[in-house]
């Protein structure tokens, strides 16, 4: 059965839309649960190729959540090639032959700037987490490993950004030091936009799966050294699954 297309004003407070997703009844991450209805949306025919998403605001109402939650989740989306932010016009579900990916943070910085960031941020947290992190703080990185694992065996894009998002965070927890955490955040939509872009292409998807499991088999090891070499090895083949040679 074909799907009737929707548009923007089609999408009423008592449709698919409306059901939200609230904090107070998610405890998944809000950016993360917003990214993963829309991209079900889209793959149920409810937002088909072509659809206009509502306004950021409408948005933002009708989910329950801060606009900067929302902002998040679309950039990934778009980092995906699942939408595509048109200047003037809106956000639209990307064809069916029209996904390119998107880098959304042209004003901050390009992605080369952002991964040579993670090399510079991301290395010494992987060193310092693996001296520092206890034991359920390695079961919580563990937990994301096998989460993107997970996603990869289904084929979920969205779910494995998700995962690796969260793979990244609790790491920058572990490794004990509050000011590289709070850097981190400071800029943590480009960083997650970073780890979603090499996704996009659906190509290679069991080489990020097995590098986050190397980062985590150094960190159980308490092997500093390795824990970075691993995260930089990770964050350079990142940057060359989309043609950026760091």
């Amino acid at each position: 059965m074909v799907r009737k297309r929707q548009n923007a004003a089609s999408l009423s407070p008592s449709g698919p839309l409306a059901s939200g997703l609230r904090l107070a009844e998610n405890r998944e991450p809000v950016p993360r649960s917003i990214a993963a209805r829309l991209h079900q949306m889209i793959a149920d025919g409810e937002l088909g190729p072509g659809s206009q998403l509502p306004s950021q605001r409408d948005l933002s109402e009708r989910f329950g959540v801060s606009r900067a939650s929302l902002r998040e989740a679309l950039s990934v989306l778009e980092a995906l090639g699942l939408i595509q932010v048109r200047p003037g016009r809106g956000v639209f579900v990307s064809g069916d032959g029209e996904r390119r990916t998107e880098w959304p943070f042209p004003n901050l910085g390009s992605e080369r700037d952002a991964y040579e960031a993670r090399l510079a941020l991301e290395g010494q947290a992987a060193a310092l987490a693996a001296v520092r992190a206890d034991d359920a703080g390695l079961a919580r990185l563990a937990q994301t490993v096998e989460d993107l694992a997970r996603a990869q065996e289904r084929g979920d894009i969205v779910a494995m950004s998700a995962a690796d998002a969260a793979f990244h965070d609790t790491l920058l927890d572990l490794c004990g030091n509050r000011l590289m955490a709070s850097m981190y955040r400071s800029v943590r939509e480009v960083m997650v936009a970073s780890q979603s872009l090499p996704m996009a292409s659906r190509a290679n998807l069991e080489e990020t799966v097995r590098e986050h499991q190397a980062i985590l088999a150094a960190l159980r090891a308490r092997n500093a050294t390795a824990a970075a070499a691993q995260m930089t090895a990770h964050i350079r083949a990142a940057a060359g699954r989309i043609a950026i040679a760091i």
